[in-house]
């Protein structure tokens, strides 16, 4: 595999903005619910069910990327962008409640498969060895919702209304459509390209999980999403509880979070590559585990609970976007496929880490939530080394 094209370069930094507004779209129901809640004339708790509707899209991803890996990326990105703009217009033009369901179902579903998609998508064009710079890179769309995307957005809804910023990602989606069906490149006609096999999803699904690799990588995805999501749901009321901040205050928090998310992404981006991708894995996730257990540690002061909160998060988004540069290698031929079950049961693992953090936070505060996640950490480094160990070969 040679080096990429200098047009693929340019279609990166267009699917990275694309991904950006996906990313705002998914996240901005966090922060502005009760906004969203006053101006659809309805109770707070309807705005934060649609964020359980949202994450349990990812399970759906597998389907739609069976279809990438059989009629190929370029369609199936370019129906998921079809779904974000229709979605976001359909909130923007009319003011129901059904209707921001509806759009954030399809913002979801989007995300589930023009993800993995694109993951593809690079793991055919790059060389593994240069995979994790890639894949990190359009990875900093996560981080930049966070610090870009939701303060511009909350200005926005202040200075003209809620249903404003729908229309302007439903507009900017729509120019990133056209970018992409005109710039995405080709592959390559002297490379042999990868025979396209004519499995359904389910039988699609059955080779990958066959895989030892594929299954011990899927299980670590599992395990790092429930432990990240176990805190994430509980950390705002832990900073309110035990240090009196305000709303602005942990909104400041989201901040760092995006900060260190950020440093994350850059980290695998310059550095995954360079140490080896199933080593940058197991640095981070032993690391990740380290700070887990920390955090009962370091409540004594609140500039210590936020360092904590940095490294858990820096370490969690180093670790999980290298093993999705790792995971396109996995089963070159099906790679969509692959990566899209790497997200739903990503997705799976969140939605229990969201029920057990809450649970747990409630009888056990923050040593109960250090426990299970540090615990959950090291069961994905379990996984991890249970699936890349050489094979014994039998005795006859």
């Amino acid at each position: 595999m040679g080096q990429p094209p200098k047009q693929f370069y340019g279609f990166i930094g267009i699917t990275t903005f694309t991904k950006l507004l996906m990313n705002i779209t998914r996240r901005m129901i966090y922060p502005f619910a009760p906004e969203f809640a006053r101006g659809l004339g309805v109770e707070l708790s309807a705005i934060t069910s649609v964020i359980a509707v949202n994450q349990a899209t990812a399970i759906l991803g597998p389907v739609g990327a069976s279809f990438a890996d059989r009629y190929g990326y370029k369609l199936l990105m370019l129906f998921a962008l079809g779904l974000l703009t229709i979605g976001t217009f359909a909130a923007g033009l009319i003011p129901m409640y059904s209707v921001l369901v509806i759009c954030l179902f399809l913002a979801g579903l989007c995300k589930s498969i023009f993800d993995p998609s694109l993951q593809a998508f690079i793991g055919e064009f790059v060389p593994f060895e240069q995979r994790g710079k890639i894949i990190g890179i359009t990875e900093l769309a996560w981080a930049g919702s966070t610090l870009m995307g939701i303060p511009i957005t909350g200005v926005i809804i202040e200075r003209f209304s809620w249903q404003t910023p729908f229309w302007i990602i439903g507009l900017l989606s729509l120019v990133c459509f056209g970018l992409i069906l005109k710039f995405m490149p080709k592959r390559p006609s002297k490379e042999k390209v990868l025979p396209k096999p004519p499995g359904s999803f389910l039988s699609n699904l059955k080779t990958i999980v066959q895989n030892r690799r594929v299954l011990g990588i899927l299980l670590f995805a599992f395990f790092m999403a429930l432990a990240s999501d176990s805190l994430f749901v509980v950390y705002g009321a832990w900073l309110e509880q035990s240090y009196g901040l305000s709303l602005a205050a942990i909104g400041f928090s989201t901040i760092l979070i995006g900060i260190s998310e950020m440093l994350g992404e850059g980290f695998t981006a310059f550095f995954s590559d360079r140490i080896g991708l199933k080593r940058s894995i197991l640095i981070g996730v032993s690391l990740c585990a380290g700070a887990y257990f920390l955090l009962p540690l370091l409540n004594i002061g609140l500039p210590f609970v936020l360092a904590g909160l940095f490294l858990v998060f820096f370490f969690f988004e180093f670790t999980y976007v290298t093993a999705m540069g790792l995971t396109t290698e996995l089963v070159p031929e099906l790679r969509a496929s692959t990566m899209s079950a790497f997200y739903a049961i990503g997705g799976l693992g969140r939605v229990t880490g969201a029920f057990a953090g809450g649970m747990t936070w409630s009888s056990f505060g923050i040593a109960g939530i250090s426990l299970i996640a540090g615990s959950c950490t090291l069961m994905a480094l379990v996984c991890i080394f249970a699936g890349f160990a050489p094979a014994k070969e039998k005795v006859s």
